[in-house]
């Protein structure tokens, strides 16, 4: 597993911003994953270590990697903010001129024109006339009578067509940020093993204090942070809401 994460930041692109801070993270979390339980076995080699019992020697191996755990929680407080700026930096949808009269009223029939057929057709707007599915895919879904659904696949096809090449380019970005995700959750796990976590109810009460001072300046919940599965980033479905 260790050397697929490994082939992984070497394929990154990094002359893609995102890429490169995601290499820069990836790297961190795999020398975590790779060197905790060591660092964590460190404390066997306090004086005080002999004289310890079981708590005291959990607690020991805790202290000793604690760093480890400010570090994975920055690391996903760093892809939060990555996902938040992709999300706001989509490609729009692109809109008639202000000053475009009448490829308004254009598109005002055509969506009339649309709204007029029957259910079924509708359910197959992607099939019309690549000027009506603009005009429907321009304009919020209820305006044409489309199902969601089906409005979402117009927009989306026409998001490809006028920005294939930057859409390519960020869902590059997001697979290597849901890869860094995967090792980020890999490395929890091998910084629970170390400090010897029972269950959730006991790394929050261990890990919150250590990063809730990280967190509250970032705005940022534990609970939300440290969630199993983080929030999907899906590119096109993104823009197909932020479009309306």
């Amino acid at each position: 597993m260790s050397k697929f994460f490994a082939d992984v930041i070497n394929q990154l692109d990094v002359t893609r911003p995102v890429q490169k801070q995601v290499g820069e993270i990836m790297r961190i979390q795999l020398g975590i994953k790779n060197g905790v339980k060591d660092k964590a076995a460190g404390a066997a080699k306090s004086a005080q270590w002999e004289h310890l019992n079981d708590l005291g020697r959990k607690a020991a191996k805790r202290d000793e990697i604690a760093g480890l755990v400010q570090s994975n929680a920055q690391s996903r407080v760093t892809l939060r903010k990555l996902r938040a700026e992709i999300k706001s930096s989509l490609p729009k949808l692109p809109g008639r001129e202000k000053d475009d009269l009448a490829g308004v009223l254009q598109d005002q029939e055509y969506r009339a024109y649309v709204r007029g057929l029957s259910q079924e057709q509708r359910d197959r707007a992607r099939r019309l006339h690549p000027d009506i599915a603009a005009a429907v895919a321009r304009a919020p879904a209820e305006l044409s009578g489309v199902p969601e659904s089906v409005h979402a696949e117009l927009v989306n096809d026409m998001l490809r067509r006028t920005h294939g090449a930057e859409l390519a380019k960020i869902a590059a970005d997001v697979a290597a940020m849901e890869m860094a995700d995967e090792l980020i959750r890999a490395a929890d796990e091998e910084i629970r093993a170390a400090a010897e976590v029972a269950h959730a109810t006991d790394f929050r009460v261990w890990a919150k204090p250590l990063v809730d001072p990280l967190l509250t300046d970032e705005g940022a919940d534990f609970d939300e942070l440290y969630r199993r599965q983080p929030e999907a980033l899906n590119v096109l479905g993104s823009l197909a809401v932020a479009a309306e």
